[in-house]
C-alpha cells in the first residue's frame, strides 16, 4: 500500500484492548487488523447492496 492517509479515531479502551489481542493472535499490527476489518466490511456491504430482497420485488 503505497498511498496512505493517516487518520485518528476515538474508540473505547476495552475495544482497543480486544482488538490488540486479536492482532497479536493473528500476528499482525493493530493498524493491519483494522485495515483488514474495514476491507472485509466494505466487501460485505458491497455484496449485500447487490442482493435483491423480497421487499424490493414487491
Amino acid at each position: 500500500m503505497s498511498d496512505v492517509s493517516r487518520t485518528t479515531i476515538n474508540i473505547p479502551v476495552e475495544l482497543k484492548k480486544e482488538l490488540k489481542k486479536i492482532a497479536i493472535d493473528e500476528d499482525t499490527s493493530l493498524s493491519g487488523l483494522i485495515l483488514k476489518m474495514i476491507d472485509e466490511g466494505m466487501k460485505s456491504r458491497k455484496n449485500s447492496s447487490n442482493v435483491v430482497s423480497d421487499e424490493d420485488t414487491i
